[in-house]
């Protein structure tokens, strides 16, 4: 990859991280806890703080890997493939800023977990029949 594709890639991740920490008002609302008089709306609540709780798990997991992806730009090697060590195609790191395995690497491993879990589902069909 060229600086231009780089500092396009550099600028992405910055913009995603800003959005990305920008604090949602509805998720953080339903992480505050209310005094209900009814039970219903006590589990709604809950449901509430739960599925906030999960989406600002998942934010932070993503911030890290942003943090991850721009740690990589500084010591240049960012757009290797951490499995293969090849160059990630600049047309999925446009896609996919993150991304740490070229595209036939996440492939193989999608390949090996989607037989996994076949297998796993297939032993436990075996189980039952």
């Amino acid at each position: 990859m060229d600086k231009i594709e780089i500092a396009n890639l550099r600028n992405m991740l910055i913009k995603l991280k800003t959005e990305t920490i920008t604090p949602d008002k509805e998720m953080i609302e339903s992480l505050k806890l209310e005094k209900s008089a009814d039970d219903i709306d006590v589990a709604v609540a809950d449901n509430s703080a739960a599925l906030a709780s999960k989406m600002l798990t998942r934010q932070n997991l993503y911030l890290r890997r942003i943090d991850t992806a721009l740690q990589k730009m500084d010591s240049g090697t960012y757009g290797e493939c951490i499995s293969c060590g090849d160059e990630i195609a600049y047309k999925r790191l446009l896609v996919r800023p993150t991304a740490l395995l070229c595209i036939g690497c996440k492939e193989e491993q999608e390949f090996k977990e989607q037989r996994e879990k076949e297998r796993m589902r297939g032993g436990f069909l075996t189980d039952w029949e």
